[in-house]
């Protein structure tokens, strides 16, 4: 029984139904002024109470997807040891990648792959860095096209914030079923899109980084995936047609990874993210007290001091409730040519899905601008 499956939650609440009942039916038989009738109330009331918290815990948690499994729950130490290592695995390019239709297709609507495009769920596995992110990929009906056999179509990397899970992208933002009616509303070129996840070593939040002694996750993402794409998928085979884009810390992630890997990637969009190496309970140091590194990883601050890069970026937030504005503009304020950038801003909104799936359609297409096949 999974940590996100209906019928956990409906066995929490019926625990959770069945603690109440119970208070109430017991509370009577423990009335009295003895320690031990007062231990015994304040036991039921403790026990309802943790079922309850329990049950809207495991409500929420399904709901928003924080964690995905067991195993993201639980942080699995002995996983986080190999990483560490820095263990890595040759795999044959014949079998990077392993392909299975979505069961969250019929959901959506996408039902025909000629018509509505395919949505495949997978699992893409570093040849470099052993890493794992769980991904769906959605491949427009034009992939399908008799006359499109030997085509190939730009492609865009979504990142989930953190800790994120692709499922909430797929399923609960229903990102592919946007992605098919702006291309059937002519608004967006045909694209491929792989919803992955960025926290690969959790519990801990990486921010897509290459941590000294530890995971390596910018090289995962910036070689490792897309090598794994071009091996598996008719994708765009330069620059041109590769983007990321991403909510939150996977906003970050994409910028960064188009900042510093402006060879891999022409585009990235940033949904409500921000532009600062963050340290806290979940980063810890990621940069083994390097105050270089750190600064490597600094977006303002590369504007500040480095070259800028050859790319296009697109900033959508929101002026009011998002805390990071005031960061996103001066990240705007600091872009030279050849970098460009165009910015996407609500007028109010805030740090969550609900402005997140304001912001979505216009991203898709600013980033169906930028990309193309060479």
């Amino acid at each position: 029984m999974q940590l996100t499956d209906t019928s956990f939650i409906g066995l929490l609440a019926a625990l959770a139904v069945a603690a109440v009942v119970a208070t109430v039916w017991l509370m009577p038989k423990v009335a009295g002024g003895g320690l031990r009738h007062y231990a015994a109330r304040l036991g039921l009331l403790v026990a309802c109470q943790l079922m309850i918290v329990l049950a809207l815990a495991a409500g929420v948690n399904a709901y928003f997807l924080f964690y995905a499994s067991w195993g993201d729950l639980l942080a699995d130490a002995d996983g986080g040891a190999q990483v560490r290592k820095g263990e890595t695995r040759k795999i044959p390019r014949t079998v990077l990648l392993k392909r299975d239709a979505s069961e969250l297709s019929a959901d959506l609507g996408i039902t025909d792959r000629k018509r509505d495009g395919l949505l495949e769920q997978t699992v893409i596995e570093g040849p470099r860095t052993g890493l794992r992110a769980d991904a769906f990929v959605y491949l427009p009906p034009d992939y399908f096209k008799p006359e499109a056999a030997q085509r190939r179509f730009p492609v865009v990397l979504v990142l989930t914030g953190y800790p994120g899970d692709p499922k909430l992208l797929v399923g609960r933002q229903e990102m592919p079923k946007l992605a098919l009616e702006e291309l059937r509303a002519g608004r967006v070129q045909p694209m491929i899109y792989v919803f992955v996840q960025s926290t690969v070593a959790p519990p801990r939040d990486t921010e897509c980084t290459d941590v000294p002694g530890g995971p390596q996750v910018e090289t995962f993402f910036a070689q490792d995936v897309p090598e794994v794409l071009r091996a598996s998928y008719r994708v765009a085979p330069t620059r041109d047609g590769w983007g990321l884009m991403g909510p939150s810390s996977g906003g970050y992630c994409a910028v960064k990874l188009a900042m510093r890997h402006s060879d891999e990637f022409a585009a990235a969009g940033s949904v409500s993210g921000y532009f600062t190496a963050i340290k806290d309970a979940t980063t810890g140091d990621l940069w083994d007290g390097s105050e270089a590194l750190r600064n490597e990883n600094d977006l303002i601050w590369r504007l500040e001091n480095r070259p800028p890069p050859p790319i296009s970026v697109l900033v959508a937030s929101a002026r009011k409730g998002e805390k990071k504005f005031p960061e996103a503009e001066k990240f705007v304020s600091l872009v030279k040519p050849p970098m460009q950038v165009d910015t996407a801003y609500l007028p109010e909104g805030g740090h969550n899905f609900k402005t997140f799936a304001r912001l979505w359609p216009q991203t898709l297409r600013w980033m169906s601008g930028k990309l193309q096949v060479k």
